[in-house]
């Protein structure tokens, strides 16, 4: 007898239902077949498309698993094979999916999918996206087709021979010292001072910097304890840990940004008592005037604004994490160090990524050589 079931599946673009439905295992071979649609209707409206189905696959009246469409294998493979994933990458994946292979890809029946299917699609996105946001894509299709491989519901993958677009290392702008000191003074006392100010130190991710509370904060020993990163999921503010061991961390800042600190901290008692009832007591070191959390892309947003307001050079909200680095490594700072600091499980993250060249360093360079030649 045939089995089914439902799934919900949400993403940005909205609702939708799967229907899944097994048939009985096959007598000579011992395997089940399986069966997806997809409905887009309500949840009753979908548990009567699921006893329809149900119903052709006992009359033997449905395709089989060999006519499974490449949207449907997808979420599949999504919901049965990555089941580990964060909240945050799976709502990424599903919103990809959805938005960028479903329409292109999405109606194709799974065994009829071929390279040159696969080759146009990358070559469409080529037009409209940068080529890291076609890899990734493509990284999202490969190993999907690669498990069904091994499931034997393909007999290779569509994915092998593809041409993709050529990666170019792009690094973010990064402050000089002078910038860092004259955007330091602009933002003293405004509500962008406090994240500035952190970001700077300690070269903190966004999500870090966000979730950091004053019990990470010893103002004893000048310590400061990262553990975990603030994100948003579905609308909802959410906290992880860490992807690596190596992400939590404990960081030491000097006397004068721990005094700086302490007046924050004090600013927060202060709104505190103020604002009394109207004040959300969620202990966090970067939250807003009457203690709410910011949400991740607003203080993306509240950077864009201060730098334009300001005349300042443009850089993202994540260079002052290059800044920081940088800083670091122009300043004499070995690179285990920075890699320490930053969280980073690899000291190849550190080399490639976050010492960018800078004047000051290029200068240095030539003079040590200069005198080496004619000391």
């Amino acid at each position: 007898m045939a089995t089914g079931h439902i799934r919900k599946r949400t993403s940005k673009s909205g609702s939708s239902w799967q229907l899944v439905v097994e048939s009985d295992r096959d007598p000579i071979t011992g395997k089940r077949e399986r069966i997806y649609r997809t409905s887009k209707g309500t949840k009753k409206q979908a548990e009567a498309e699921l006893r329809n189905l149900i119903f052709e696959v006992e009359n033997g009246s449905t395709l089989n698993i060999s006519a499974i469409k490449v949207k449907d294998w997808l979420q599949e493979y999504l919901q049965l094979y990555l089941p580990h994933i964060s909240d945050l990458t799976r709502e990424s994946y599903e919103e990809r999916i959805t938005n960028k292979i479903d329409p292109y890809l999405g109606n194709v029946q799974l065994k009829t999918l071929s390279t040159a299917h696969v080759q146009s699609w990358v070559n469409e996105l080529n037009k409209t996206l940068s080529p890291k946001s076609v890899v990734n894509l493509f990284n999202i299709l490969r190993p999907a087709l690669e498990k069904a491989v091994v499931l034997q519901m393909i007999p290779r993958n569509p994915c092998v021979g593809v041409v993709k677009p050529k990666l170019t290392k792009q690094h973010g702008d990064v402050y000089d010292t002078s910038e860092i000191k004259s955007a330091l003074d602009v933002a003293r006392g405004t509500t962008m001072y406090p994240t500035l100010l952190l970001e700077l130190s300690t070269g903190m991710r966004r999500g870090e910097t966000l979730a950091l509370t004053w019990d990470d904060v010893d103002f004893q020993t000048g310590e400061v304890t990262i553990s975990k990163s603030a994100y948003v999921y579905k609308g909802k503010r959410k906290i992880k840990k860490p992807k690596t061991a190596a992400g939590i961390r404990t960081v030491t800042v000097g006397k004068n940004i721990l005094d700086e600190l302490l007046i924050i901290r004090n600013n927060y008692l202060i709104n505190k008592e103020k604002m009394g009832v109207l004040f959300t007591d969620s202990n966090l070191v970067i939250c807003q005037e009457n203690g709410k959390p910011y949400h991740p892309d607003s203080m993306t947003t509240k950077w864009r604004r201060f730098v334009k307001d300001n005349n300042l050079k443009q850089i993202r909200f994540h260079d002052l994490r290059h800044t920081n680095a940088t800083t670091m490594i122009e300043s004499g700072v070995d690179v285990k160090t920075v890699q320490t600091r930053l969280g980073h499980s690899d000291i190849s993250t550190t080399l490639n990524i976050y010492t960018h060249r800078t004047k000051a360093m290029d200068t240095n360079a030539a003079q040590k050589i200069d005198d080496i030649i004619y000391s």
